[in-house]
C-alpha cells in the first residue's frame, strides 16, 4: 500500500447532554485508506481469509485463528483494555456465489482492521475483540462456533456485539427491532452529535446475521447496514461488486461506526 495513504486525523466528538467527563476522541484514517483495503477484497473467497489476515497484521494485529470447518476460521484481533469487559465487532468473510461480495460483507470485515488502529490510539477502559467471521452465508456457523467456545465468564463480561453488514450503498440504518435499547440510545446520541439522522430498517424477513447467537446467548447486540428494500436485490447477486460501494457513504459509516464504538467504551460499565 502506498505510504502517502497512510495518513490519520483526530477527530474529537462533543456530546454536551450526554454528561461525559471528557471528549472522545478517535484517530481516523483518511479515505483513500479505506478504498485501498476495500479494494483488496476483489479476490475468490478462499483468498479472502489470508487478505484479512494481511489487513491485521499491517496495524499490528496479531490474529487468533479458530477453526470452524475443516478448511476455515474465524479471525480473532484483540485490543486489550483496562479492564475483562468486553465489546465485540464482527463482520464475516464469506459471500455468495454471484458477485464479488463487497457489499455482503467485505464492507464490514474489511472495516475492523480500520476500527482496530483507530481506536488503540487512546487507552481504553474494555477490550475490544475484533472478529471476522467465516461461514455466515451457510448458517451462521463461524458466530455460532465463537458463542459456543465462549465460557460462562465471557458471556457476563461481553457488554455489546456489533455487528457490521452491508455498509456503504447508503446512509448507516440500524436493525432496530433486534438491538438492545440501551445501544440503541448510545447510537442516537452520537449520531446526533454528528449531525447525521440515524434510521431504522429492519430486516427480519430479509434474512439472518451473525448477531442472533450472540441474542441467543443473552449479550446486547446491534447490526448497522444500509439495506433498504429499493437496494436489497444487490446482495447475493452480480451487482454485489465495488461499483455497488459510495465511497462517501462508506467513509461517513467508517466515521459513525468509529465514534460509537469510543463512546460505548465511556458510557458502558
Amino acid at each position: 500500500m502506498p505510504r502517502k495513504v497512510l495518513s490519520y486525523a483526530a477527530l474529537t466528538l462533543v456530546l454536551p447532554w450526554a454528561g461525559l467527563a471528557q471528549n472522545i476522541t478517535v484517530t481516523l484514517a483518511d479515505k483513500p485508506v479505506l478504498k485501498a483495503r476495500l479494494e483488496s477484497g476483489v479476490v475468490k473467497a478462499r483468498d479472502r481469509d489470508q487478505v484479512e489476515q494481511s489487513l491485521f497484521s499491517g496495524v499490528g494485529c496479531a490474529i487468533d485463528r479458530q477453526q470452524v470447518t475443516h478448511n476455515s476460521a474465524n479471525l480473532i484481533c484483540t485490543l486489550p483494555g483496562e479492564s475483562a469487559s468486553a465489546i465485540i465487532v464482527g463482520g464475516h468473510l464469506d459471500f455468495a456465489h454471484e458477485g464479488q461480495g463487497i457489499v455482503d460483507d467485505w464492507s464490514g470485515v474489511s472495516l475492523l482492521p480500520s476500527l482496530y488502529q483507530t481506536l488503540k490510539k487512546e487507552p481504553r477502559k474494555h477490550t475490544y475483540i475484533f472478529v471476522a467471521f467465516e461461514a455466515e452465508e451457510t448458517g451462521l456457523e463461524g458466530s455460532g462456533q465463537y458463542v459456543r467456545k465462549m465460557t460462562k465468564e465471557n458471556k457476563a463480561s461481553t457488554r455489546a456485539f456489533v455487528n457490521l453488514e452491508c455498509l456503504g450503498m447508503g446512509p448507516t440504518v440500524v436493525w432496530q427491532s433486534r438491538a438492545a435499547r440501551t445501544l440503541l440510545d448510545r447510537l442516537y446520541e452520537v449520531a446526533g452529535s454528528l449531525g447525521t439522522t440515524m434510521n431504522g430498517v429492519n430486516v427480519d424477513q430479509f434474512g439472518d446475521d451473525d448477531s442472533h447467537p450472540f441474542l441467543s446467548a443473552h449479550i446486547p447486540v446491534v447490526t448497522l447496514h444500509s439495506l433498504t428494500p429499493e437496494n436489497l436485490k444487490v446482495i447475493h447477486s452480480r451487482r454485489d461488486n465495488l461499483g455497488a460501494i459510495d465511497m462517501d457513504q462508506y467513509y461517513a459509516s467508517y466515521k459513525l461506526i468509529a465514534m460509537y464504538l469510543a463512546y460505548l467504551d465511556q458510557k458502558t460499565e
